[in-house]
């Protein structure tokens, strides 16, 4: 590249940390030996072959986004698939200009090629910060096992080995790489085969590469109080990196939480009030089809996209409960309803499908009468509406404004018919599975004053069995028998004495084995220290319960801190997921009838002053078409108006959609990629919503009815 006057300066992209070209192409090289795995890898596979050639900046910054993204392609290869979609798609739309004749929906089809050529283009670097997120994860459960380890045997290679065995992500597959390399030769010491990716590991966490530094000193310290000192300032230092993390990102996302509240429902909310006013005087502009397809469709994808970009930038220092595997529960899709010993299995999708669908018959056949009147109006309608109406369409859409019982049966049969489909998706597919979820998370919890307890009787030489009796005796004298923790070990202590199994075999056994009731990575491999530990001896044991509760108090302190920092955030998404977006658009809906009934009635009294004025010059002759009334210039013409039902079914359906998604992004933030917490989420607040949204509506619905027959009369 040129620059200046003629003179060539190489280019020098701002690398990450500092990170030297050499280093990055090893990075890179490494990268590509790997196997194409998801769809954007495949496809920029596939566009690579197109040959568009990104410049020199571009291919610099595209290939360190690659190394610390994980992904397995290449600059030409990201620049050509983002090309490829932007070329494709705009030749895609060129068809639609010589059908659309509106200027709007040639702007918004203009668009998406556009999005689709950004999403391919950035993918890379939004990818690298979301890997960034996980390996940040990673590096507490990395430094956390190999604390474990080095408290209580003095090899670090032991420990490197015991930790990727527990762990896995970004940090652990380079750990592995480097092991491997260690075995073969390729590196004297371990030291010097973790030092190939330290500044890689650098720009994910900085603490990571401290604390993995500090673990080094523990070799060589000679006393018992400073080495335990090196290993609490190492996952202090971890720890203290992950609130600060949190709190940063509780920072960051206030922005984008008040735009999607902003963007997401109020713009939206406004444009709906307004709707019934331009569908009257920009009716060549608007439609039905359209606000379907945007309120329905369009705008929940969009709001999607953008919680998901939030939520995927989250860090999550705390492992998620994967229950799936728990004995006593369905398939995933189904939930269970026992006979007996017989067990049915019931498929969720279609049984809500089926029941949500029957809650809407009534509304789905008013909609259909309504169509057919609207092709093919009665003509008898004018005649019976006194005047109110000059032609059967207008009747009719007037007719759809009135706040009867009808029209409003009809509209809440559609709106509570949707909502009972996704309350009962969303609740069938978790109240069989939140309470093992809840029972874990509140074991995990609770877990380190469980180990305290027993390794105190431990430490004072009582065998395992006896150690697990007085612990549980403790907990009986301090009125704790329905603490989930003790409801563990009372489990694990009958196992023992019942069946005469071991410690370790009481635990794992395949058939009898207490874990696979606790589905808990966190418990697992606590317990699984404490099995090979238990083996030796029963002090060392006690050692080692004490030890692991010590540390799991501190992980937990951190986790304190981290729902400190995320209470607001969280009773505002809450508030607003369950109260306010029901609240503003059961108003909206009954405001968008006011609205037209006001209209209405201005044009039922511009009519009278046309008619005692004599504006007979205004107002044409009979039978003559080019006439045009007052009325029609000053208020518009009522037949292309959206039918109000159509309108509020449609508000109601957006309703239930945005509660999901606040739902969605509360739970995210709240407890992370947690499906099981998620769905409960999506149908308590839902439950609560769409009370909320019936209520509004219908007293507004009333309060309007009574302003509108009061503004009449006068």
């Amino acid at each position: 590249m040129v620059l200046g006057f003629g003179k060539k300066k190489e280019i020098k992209p701002d690398y990450r940390k500092g990170l030297s070209r050499d280093y990055v192409q090893f990075l890179f090289e490494e990268q590509k030996r790997k196997e194409l795995n998801t769809w954007y890898e495949k496809f920029c596979k596939f566009a690579e072959s197109l040959k568009f050639k990104p410049t020199a900046k571009m291919e610099e910054k595209f290939k360190l986004d690659i190394v610390f993204s994980g992904l397995n392609v290449t600059p030409m290869g990201v620049f050509s698939a983002s090309l490829l979609c932007l070329i494709v798609f705009m030749l895609l739309i060129v068809p639609f200009a010589f059908v659309l004749s509106d200027l709007s929906a040639m702007v918004f089809l203009a668009i998406i090629p556009l999005i689709l050529f950004w999403y391919v283009y950035s993918y890379p670097s939004f990818r690298a910060h979301v890997v960034r997120v996980q390996a940040g994860d990673e590096a507490i459960k990395v430094i956390l096992y190999m604390v474990i380890y080095l408290k209580l045997n003095p090899s670090f290679e032991g420990a490197v080995n015991f930790a990727v065995t527990h762990a896995k992500g970004p940090i652990t597959d380079d750990v592995k790489k480097a092991m491997w390399d260690l075995q073969i030769g390729k590196y004297r010491t371990v030291e010097e085969a973790l030092s190939v990716y330290m500044n890689k590991w650098a720009w994910w966490n900085e603490d990571f590469v401290r604390s993995i530094s500090l673990l080094y000193g523990v070799l060589i310290e000679p006393t018992e109080a400073g080495r335990e000192g090196i290993l609490k300032k190492a996952l202090s230092f971890i720890l203290e990196s992950t609130h600060l993390k949190m709190k940063k990102y509780v920072e960051d996302i206030s922005s984008p939480i008040m735009m999607l509240h902003v963007m997401g429902l109020l713009m939206p909310a406004i444009g709906l009030i307004m709707f019934p006013m331009i569908s009257i005087f920009l009716s060549t502009q608007v439609s039905i089809p359209q606000l379907a397809l945007g309120y329905v469709i369009l705008l929940p994808l969009f709001n999607l996209f953008f919680i998901n970009r939030i939520l995927q930038k989250r860090p999550s220092a705390f492992m998620v409960p994967d229950i799936s595997k728990h004995p006593e529960l369905p398939p995933e899709d189904f939930f269970e309803i026992k006979t007996g010993k017989l067990k049915i299995y019931v498929p969720i999708l279609i049984l809500s499908i089926l029941i949500g669908t029957l809650v809407m018959t009534y509304g789905i056949f008013h909609f259909v009468d309504l169509l057919g009147n609207l092709i093919s109006p009665p003509q008898d309608l004018v005649a019976n509406s006194g005047g109110k109406c000059k032609t059967p369409k207008e009747c009719i859409l007037l007719q759809e404004a009135t706040m009867n019982v009808t029209n409003i049966a009809a509209t809440f049969s559609v709106t509570a018919g949707f909502a009972v489909m996704a309350i009962l998706f969303f609740y069938l597919r978790s109240f069989q599975r939140i309470r093992i979820r809840n029972e874990i998370k509140n074991i995990e919890a609770e877990f380190q004053l469980g180990l305290f307890s027993l390794g105190n009787y431990l430490s004072e030489g009582y065998p395992i069995e006896v150690g697990m009796q007085k612990s549980l005796e403790e907990y009986q004298k301090l009125g704790m028998q329905k603490r989930p923790v003790y409801n563990f070990f009372e489990r694990l202590y009958a196992n023992m004495k019942n069946f005469g199994m071991t410690f370790k075999r009481s635990l794992f056994d395949k058939e009898y084995g207490l874990l696979k009731f606790y589905p808990s990575v966190l418990i697992e491999e606590v317990m699984r220290i404490l099995a090979d530990a238990s083996e030796k001896s029963a002090v060392l044991l006690g050692t080692i319960s004490k030890t692991i509760a010590s540390y799991l108090e501190n992980v937990y302190a951190i986790e304190a801190k981290i729902r400190e920092l995320l209470e607001e955030t969280r009773s505002s998404i809450r508030l607003q997921a369950s109260f306010v977006v029901p609240m503003v658009t059961g108003i909206i809906g009954a405001l968008g009838i006011f609205i037209l009934n006001m209209l209405r009635i201005l044009a039922e009294k511009l009519a009278d002053i046309e008619r005692n004025l004599g504006m007979a010059f205004l107002a044409g002759k009979p039978g003559d078409v080019s006439g045009k009334s007052f009325l029609d210039m000053l208020v518009g013409n009522f037949t292309n108006i959206v039918p109000m039902t159509v309108l509020q079914a449609i508000i109601g359906i957006y309703t239930v959609e945005v509660v999901a998604l606040f739902a969605m992004l509360l739970s995210g933030i709240e407890n992370g990629f947690d499906n099981t917490a998620r769905d409960w989420e999506i149908a308590q607040n839902l439950m609560k919503a769409i009370t909320v949204y019936g209520v509004v509506n219908l007293f507004a619905l009333i309060i309007f009815r009574g302003l509108t027959m009061t503004i009449q009369v006068a």
